[in-house]
């Protein structure tokens, strides 16, 4: 016969005279679980794509949570994935009656855009450079451009590596001039015009202001680009 001390024995009595319902519920899962279906829903996911770690949960009366009038309230601004704290709101009618805190880490499985092989600056991308691929994200979430409409056709500005999700600041629209091209230098004083041969100094946009060079004389003028292959610089 099995015998046990008394502090077992009353421990057992308690746990049998609670409802059933509340031996199964874990109120930190409970949480988890309505958070997780918030960021399945931003991101239009299934919530199995979503892992979050519950850094802090508060203590929320089982019976609130289980009556669906506890809604997550996530950060004012912009949205995000990663380390972030969040509010799980009781609200009746609309009106809120309550707040509670929850600090959180997470992360979602989702397709991003991803170098297919090493891309080199100011190569233009194509789709044969960029493919989707499932990955872990976090963080780096809003860094990270998800529509590959807005990928093609632009060029790199650094290095970027087979395998790297494609970023925000790793891309942009190509200029119409790049540093190094061969152009023609228009002066224009008093009604006179020359012609010079240049190089530019810099990128740019037509109607932008650029630095150009006349490589003869090396001298250096700023002027607007008139098209892809002029410079109008105005002498005063």
């Amino acid at each position: 016969m099995i015998k046990y001390s008394k502090h077992i024995i009353t421990s057992i009595l308690l746990i049998a005279l609670l409802p059933l319902g509340l031996l199964a519920f874990d109120n930190s899962v409970a949480q988890g679980s309505l958070i997780s279906k918030y960021f399945a829903k931003k991101l239009g996911v299934n919530v199995n794509r979503i892992e979050v770690e519950l850094i802090h949960a508060s203590d929320i009366d089982p019976k609130l949570l289980r009556s669906g009038r506890i809604h997550v309230q996530g950060r004012r601004g912009s949205f995000n994935l990663g380390h972030q704290t969040l509010w799980l709101v009781h609200k009746v009618n609309g009106v809120i009656k309550r707040r509670f805190p929850a600090t959180v880490d997470v992360h979602a499985n989702l397709m991003v855009p991803t170098a297919t092989r090493n891309i080199s600056r100011q190569e233009i991308l194509t789709e044969d450079q960029v493919a989707l691929v499932s990955k872990r994200v976090g963080r780096e979430f809003q860094r990270i451009v998800f529509d590959t409409d807005a990928i093609y056709k632009k060029m790199a500005t650094q290095m970027i590596r087979e395998g790297r999700a494609i970023e925000r600041n790793m891309v942009r629209n190509r200029p119409d001039i790049l540093l190094g091209d061969n152009l023609q230098i228009i002066l224009k004083d008093k009604g006179l015009q020359f012609e010079l041969p240049g190089i530019a100094k810099e990128e740019g946009l037509i109607g932008e202001e650029i630095r150009v060079q006349c490589p003869t004389t090396r001298k250096e003028f700023r002027g607007v680009l008139e098209n892809t292959n002029e410079v109008l610089v105005s002498l005063r």
